[in-house]
C-alpha cells in the first residue's frame, strides 16, 4: 500500500488521471482514475520508486477531497464470490466501485480509516490483480472498524488481520448467536497494514484500545500461516493477557466459503488461549550455531566497566543505585548519551522527577561536554546545535509526564517504544512507581516490576537500565559521607538481585570539609553479576565544567 508518487497522462486522453504508486517489491504501478484502468508499468518499462525524482508529487487537499466525495457516492453490495452480505459491508462503511463499462461488475473495494472519529484515509483494493494503495495524507490512523467498536458497547474485542476479515467474522457471529445472547456478541476490528506491522500499530494504539476494552477481553484472530503466527507473537507483547484463536480454515472468509462457520464460531467464542511466547528448542538444533567465539557487547562510557561486564547486551537488565544527590542522574545521562552518540541506539528515557526540557539540556551537555542548564553559564547555542546533530532524528524518546508514573502505563510505553525501534530503556527512579505505598506493599510491587522488566527485556530484545535511591546504611556513615553501598540497600533488593543481570552502586563522599576534587570523586561498584560472577570498583571523577564522568 502506498501514496501517490506522481500523476501522468494516460492513453484514454486524461492529462493527469494516471496515478503512480509504489508496489511492495519497490517497483511502480499505476491506476487511471479517469478510465478506471490498472497500468502495470506507467513509465512504459519497469521503474523503481527510489529512482523517481526526490520531490514526490502527491495529491492536493482539493484532489483528495474530490476523490473522497466520489468514493462516498458508491454503495455496498453483496459480494457473491466471497458470500459476504451487503449489510455486513455497510456496517464497516466499505464501498464497492463498479465497472464504468457495464455498471455492474465490482472492480475495487474502498476501506475507510478514521482518526479522531473522522474518515481521513481510504485504502483502495483493486480486485483484479489484488493491487492496493491509499488515498489520504494521514498515516497514524485507527484500527479498521474502530469507530464501530467504540460505539457498540461490546465487552469483547476481536482483532483480525485484514479489512474483509471484519465483515466475514461479523457474519459468522451473527449467524450463530442465539437471540438470548445478542448482548454478549463481540465486536470486530482489523489491523491497518496486515500482519507485517501488527506489533507496531497495536503498540501505538494500545492506550486508546485499553480505554474501552480490558486486556483479558481482547482476542487475536490472525491468518493461520507463518506471517499470522509471527503477528500473534508481536501482538502478545503489546497485550500479554490477550487470547488467540485458530480458525478451522486460513481466515474467516475461507470458513464461510468452505461451510465451516459453526467451527469458526465455536473457536471465536469459546476456544481462545493465551499465546505461547516461548517454544521448546532442542539442544541438537542449536549446537552448531553455538560453536563460536563469544562476542563482547557494546561499550560502556568507562573501559573498566566494559571489561567487567563484557559490555552492554540486549535482553539484559542493569540496576544502579545511589544515595540522594550523589550523581545518579549524571550516570543516567552519561550512559544514554554514550549509547546514542557512540552506538547510534534509540533510547527511551522515563524520568518522572525531571522536566523534559531539562533532560534535553543535560543530555546535550553530555554530547557537547558543556553546561546548558546552569543560568550562571552563558548558553552556547552553537555547541547546543552541534549536539543536536547527534541527538536529533527520533533517537531519544521521553515520557509526557512529570512527577507521576504508573507501572501499567509505563509498561505500555516501553512496548510502544520497542515497536518503534527503541534499543534501550532508562527508568529513573524506579521507586517513583511505588509512591504512596507502605514499605511492605512497595517491596512486593517492586518484585513484580523487576520480574516483568526482565521478561520485557528478553521478549522485546532491549536493554533496560533501572535506577533507584538507596536505603540508608544500618550502621556507619551515610552514603553521602562515604558509606559503602550494599546489595541489601536497594529497593526491592532481593527481587532485583534475582531478576537483573547486574547491580551497581555509586559511592562517594560529599563532606564539605573535603576539597572539591575529593567531593567530585565517585566509585561505581559492581555488586552483583549474574553473567560472569565479577565484582569490583571503577573510580570516576566528575568534571564540573564538562559535566563528564571520567574514569580515573
Amino acid at each position: 500500500m502506498g501514496d501517490c508518487l506522481a500523476r501522468l497522462p494516460h492513453s484514454c486522453g486524461s492529462n493527469q488521471g494516471l496515478q503512480v504508486f509504489a508496489a511492495e517489491d519497490g517497483t511502480t504501478n499505476g491506476y487511471c482514475f479517469a478510465c478506471h484502468t490498472f497500468v502495470a508499468n506507467p513509465y512504459g518499462e519497469v521503474k523503481y520508486a527510489k529512482d523517481l525524482p526526490p520531490a514526490k508529487l502527491g495529491l492536493t487537499e482539493e484532489e483528495i477531497k474530490a476523490q473522497f466525495e466520489e468514493i462516498e457516492e458508491c454503495g455496498a453490495m453483496d459480494l457473491v464470490d466471497r458470500r459476504l452480505r451487503k449489510d455486513c459491508l455497510e456496517h464497516y462503511g466499505i464501498k464497492i466501485g463498479l465497472s464504468r463499462k457495464d455498471g455492474k461488475t465490482p472492480e475495487m473495494h474502498y476501506y475507510p480509516y478514521t482518526k479522531k472519529g473522522k474518515v481521513v484515509r481510504y485504502k483502495v483494493r483493486l480486485i483484479k490483480g489484488k493491487r492496493i494503495w491509499s488515498i489520504g495524507k494521514e498515516k497514524d490512523v485507527d484500527l479498521f472498524g474502530w469507530e464501530q467498536a467504540k460505539a457498540s458497547g461490546a465487552k469483547r474485542l476481536i482483532i483480525v488481520e485484514g479489512e474483509l476479515d471484519c465483515p466475514a467474522t461479523k457474519r459468522i457471529i451473527d449467524i450463530h448467536t442465539k437471540p438470548d445472547y445478542e448482548q454478549y456478541k463481540p465486536v470486530v476490528v482489523s489491523l491497518i497494514n496486515g500482519s507485517k506491522s501488527a506489533g507496531k500499530d497495536l503498540a501505538r494504539l494500545a492506550s486508546e484500545i485499553l480505554k474501552f476494552f480490558s486486556e483479558e477481553d481482547i482476542t487475536l484472530c490472525f491468518d493461520d500461516d507463518d506471517a499470522g503466527e509471527l503477528a500473534v507473537r508481536d501482538a502478545a507483547k503489546v497485550f500479554p493477557k490477550a487470547k488467540s484463536v485458530t480458525l478451522p480454515c486460513k481466515d474467516a472468509n475461507d470458513c464461510i466459503l468452505q461451510g465451516k462457520t459453526r467451527g469458526a464460531f465455536n473457536a471465536l467464542m469459546f476456544k481462545g488461549e493465551k499465546p505461547k511466547n516461548t517454544n521448546l528448542v532442542w539442544l541438537d538444533d542449536v549446537w552448531e550455531d553455538a560453536k563460536e567465539q563469544a562476542e563482547m557487547g557494546l561499550s560502556y562510557p568507562w573501559d573498566n566497566v566494559t571489561k567487567q561486564t563484557r559490555g552492554i547486551r540486549k535482553g539484559e537488565t542493569i540496576y544502579i543505585g545511589a544515595g540522594p544527590k550523589m550523581g545518579k542522574s549524571e550516570v543516567v545521562n552519561a550512559l544514554a548519551a554514550h549509547l546514542v552518540g557512540v552506538h547510534n541506539w534509540k533510547i527511551l528515557l522515563a524520568k518522572p522527577e525531571e522536566a523534559n526540557k531539562k533532560t534535553v539540556k543535560l543530555l546535550a551537555g553530555k554530547i557537547a561536554s558543556a553546561r546548558f542548564h546552569d543560568p550562571e553559564v552563558q548558553f552556547d547555542e552553537k555547541a547546543y546545535d552541534k549536539a543536536g546533530k547527534t541527538l536529533l532524528g527520533k533517537k531519544v524518546a521521553m515520557l509526557n509526564l512529570y512527577q507521576h508514573l504508573g507501572w501499567e502505563t509505563l509498561k505500555q510505553d516501553i512496548v510502544a517504544g520497542a515497536a518503534l525501534g527503541v534499543d534501550a530503556v532508562f527508568v529513573d527512579p524506579i521507586t517513583n512507581l511505588t509512591n504512596g505505598m507502605d514499605a511492605a506493599t512497595a517491596n512486593v510491587k517492586l518484585q513484580e516490576i523487576a520480574q516483568e522488566l526482565s521478561a520485557l527485556a528478553l521478549d522485546l530484545n532491549i536493554a533496560v537500565f533501572i535506577f533507584c535511591h538507596l536505603r540508608n546504611p544500618a550502621a556507619g556513615p551515610e552514603h553521602n559521607r562515604g558509606g559503602k553501598v550494599e546489595s541489601g540497600q536497594f529497593a526491592g533488593s532481593r527481587a532485583m538481585a534475582r531478576s537483573c543481570n547486574y547491580m551497581f552502586g555509586l559511592e562517594g563522599n560529599k563532606d564539605p570539609d573535603l576539597s572539591e576534587d575529593e567531593t567530585n570523586m565517585r566509585g561505581l561498584v559492581l555488586l552483583e553479576d549474574r553473567e560472569f560472577g565479577e565484582v569490583g570498583r571503577t573510580d570516576l571523577f566528575w568534571n564540573k565544567r564538562t559535566t563528564q564522568f571520567v574514569q580515573v
